[in-house]
């Protein structure tokens, strides 16, 4: 198929499309990106489609990009994506702004029962029966200048986008979703707009279940270090100190350079840039007295009951067949674990923030029931 799409590389030519393109009721936006080797995204190309007109704004030509930041914040215009999580990341670290009011299609497919996590190939294949090419996922999108097949890529990763949409508001008013969606969208917006929080780092990693008290206080001290040293070099983490090498640094009876050459898997690399201040920062965390330190606890390391982990995820399963949903939309297993152990030692169970709002009218007051009775 003729894909039509005009490039906007000047500040001015920018300024009139986004007046125009907020006139529409909604509009299909789409990001490209690398982040091949830097905390932060390096956008690449974005794509806006208003239902008539394709635009392709480089932003490594226009770099006062103000007006998307407008158009983003319009609460008349309902911004439309497909997957948008690291897009979301790319505004907020662009263009400290983020879209409102914010319609996810991946979303939308998983609240329809088609599938959790859909692709886009297999979205548009699915609601407008057509065959999209995904060949150039993985292109070089600051490299200039950009092919034809990257520009028609990233042009019809919009452009369908619109149909879409509309197919889906209509079945999701028919089944009573919409409001689900909505309220699922803004949360997304929500989550993303701070930063990780460094002395929280610590809870992303795995593996923490056999540490004692104080290699438990190191790894949690290691993980703040790690997330401002990596936001300030611009580096992904682990090309500061991955996880493995972390724990081994918490474990470490006596630490100095030998040792972090001999009994961790940091690079050679890594102990030259970072060895005298990972020392530093443990030896002054081991100084601090054990009665001023935080006390941590891996409490997702807890083990919970099975068969009560078994009739929750039944139940689960049965909602969700019932209301036409993906299960893993309705409820994750993490989110399940969380319940159980709020209620360990009391019984007297609670839902996680995660099923409240839409999920706790479908899903979470019968979990509790369940585990009342």
């Amino acid at each position: 198929m003729t894909v039509d799409f005009e490039i906007v590389d000047s500040p001015r030519r920018l300024e009139e499309v986004i007046n125009l393109v907020r006139q529409a009721d909604a509009v299909a936006i789409d990001t490209e990106f690398a982040r091949f080797n830097t905390y932060y995204p390096i956008v690449g190309l974005i794509q806006i489609y208003d239902g008539s007109h394709c635009y392709l704004i480089d932003p490594l030509e226009v770099t006062e990009l103000g007006p998307i930041a407008d158009l983003l914040e319009d609460e008349a215009v309902i911004k439309v994506f497909h997957a948008c999580s690291e897009d979301l990341e790319v505004f907020h670290h662009v263009l400290e702004a983020l879209p409102s009011p914010l319609f996810d299609s991946q979303v939308a497919a998983a609240a329809l029962g088609i599938s959790f996590s859909i692709g886009y190939q297999k979205l548009v294949a699915h609601f407008l029966d057509l065959q999209i090419s995904k060949e150039e996922t993985r292109s070089d999108w600051l490299q200039r200048p950009l092919t034809q097949s990257q520009l028609e890529y990233a042009a019809l990763d919009v452009i369908h986008l619109l149909d879409i949409y509309r197919k889906q508001v209509v079945a999701l008013e028919t089944q009573g979703k919409l409001s689900w969606v909505h309220e699922e969208c803004a949360g997304m917006t929500t989550s993303i707009s701070t930063d990780v929080d460094p002395q929280i780092a610590y809870q992303r990693l795995k593996g923490m279940a056999k540490l004692n008290q104080e290699s438990l206080y190191l790894v949690k001290t290691l993980c703040a270090w790690r997330e401002v040293k990596a936001r300030e070099l611009d580096v992904p983490r682990n090309r500061v100190i991955d996880e493995k090498s972390l724990i081994e640094v918490a474990q470490l009876d006596f630490l100095d350079v030998g040792g972090l050459h001999t009994h961790t898997t940091l690079s050679s690399r890594q102990v030259r840039q970072f060895g005298d201040e990972l020392i530093q920062l443990v030896t002054r965390a081991r100084d601090i007295p054990t009665a001023e330190r935080d006390v941590i606890s891996d409490v997702d390391s807890v083990p919970v009951s099975n068969s009560l982990m078994k009739q929750l995820k039944l139940k689960v399963a049965e909602t969700a067949e019932s209301v036409n949903i993906a299960p893993e939309m309705l409820a994750r297993r993490r989110h399940l674990e969380q319940i159980l152990r709020s209620g360990m030692d009391s019984g007297q169970y609670q839902l996680p923030e995660a099923l409240c709002g839409w999920r706790k009218t479908v899903i979470g007051d019968e979990l509790i029931a369940l585990l009342a009775r």
